[in-house]
């Protein structure tokens, strides 16, 4: 091998004023996360770097992992950085609604090498839970900037019933947020680009209003909405079922449930990174390039793009992944 097998990345935890109180089950029982954690990184090599959690590479942050194996790690992707960032959400109270630039305006804005699509997998739900994507019908942009000079966007804001299992894709320029009672799986451009429309006249954690940014928003939005949850494409059913969630032009997100040993075949020559959502299994390589590894639920791990013939083996039933491509 030319770099290091797979590696488990150990969670980052984040703490904001929109978090519920604890994580949701099993995730609060899963992690050690102190109270308030809204934010849990999975996979980050900038802004907050995740780092590999046990084996001989212990410590070491995902940035440098892809620095002294960049064409490992990243395959095709080598040479622009690790491209995908991956978080769960715990939500106690609406996030922001906001906006984020696509990669032409973020570079042309504020230098950034990307701007952000994301996708969100709904984990859990309270019933009547809702998010915002996009804009309630016949919302044009004099409509919003005049909603927001009277300060009533959220009279313009499209609300959509979100549950559990529900997929929602959300390309930059969407507006969008996150209302309380959910737990969700975000994939994302590696950027943290954030602008901010209207933070609910709340403050912030130092007592004083959160910055907007509602002049950069205005110019990066998308009209319409309001969205809907994407259909997945089934991949396969028997005998173990993959969903593709979501086809992005800069990541994919499938689901995977694992009853027979099943190949992580999808991605070619680009890094992937699987989150065990229930279960345990071992992953293995075709090729004995590495000695299997035991995964189990709550666990994130990097797969370098120089792997092939990667191998997940299910050791108990139940198993259930996301495989996350950038």
């Amino acid at each position: 091998m030319n770099g290091p097998g797979p590696l488990p990345l150990k969670p980052l935890f984040l703490e904001k004023i929109w978090a519920a109180p604890r994580l949701a089950e099993p995730w609060g029982s899963l992690w050690p996360a102190p109270a308030g954690v809204g934010e849990v990184w999975l996979a980050s090599a900038r802004h907050h770097i995740t780092r590999v959690a046990e084996g001989d590479f212990m410590g070491l942050g995902l940035d440098e992992v892809v620095e002294r194996w960049p064409g490992w790690v990243l395959g095709e992707a080598a040479g622009s950085g690790f491209p995908i960032l991956l978080k769960i959400l715990s939500v106690g109270d609406w996030l922001s609604v906001q906006v984020h630039p696509d990669d032409e305006d973020a570079a042309r804005l504020e230098g950034e090498p990307w701007g952000k699509n994301e996708a969100w997998l709904v984990l859990e739900a309270l019933p009547g839970a809702e998010i915002v994507m996009g804009l309630k019908p016949g919302a044009d942009r004099p409509a919003v900037e005049r909603a927001l000079a009277e300060n009533r966007l959220a009279e313009v804001l499209g609300r959509v019933p979100a549950r559990p299992g529900d997929v929602f894709h959300l390309g930059a320029g969407t507006v969008h947020a996150t209302g309380p009672g959910l737990t969700i799986f975000e994939i994302q451009q590696a950027s943290d680009v954030t602008y901010r429309f209207y933070d609910w006249d709340r403050p912030g954690q130092d007592g004083l209003p959160r910055p907007l940014h509602q002049k950069k928003a205005l110019e990066v939005m998308d009209l319409g909405g309001p969205g809907r949850p994407s259909s997945p494409e089934i991949l396969a059913c028997q005998p173990n079922r993959m969903e593709l969630l979501v086809r992005d032009p800069h990541f994919a997100l499938i689901r995977a449930s694992v009853k027979r040993p099943h190949a992580l075949q999808w991605g070619g020559r680009r890094p992937r990174v699987v989150f065990v959502v229930e279960g345990r299994g071992r992953l293995a390589s075709g090729a004995r390039e590495f000695a299997p590894l035991d995964i189990a639920a709550g666990q994130t791990w990097l797969v370098p793009a120089g792997l092939a013939g990667v191998e997940v083996f299910p050791t108990q039933p139940g198993l259930s992944l996301l495989e996350c491509v950038g």
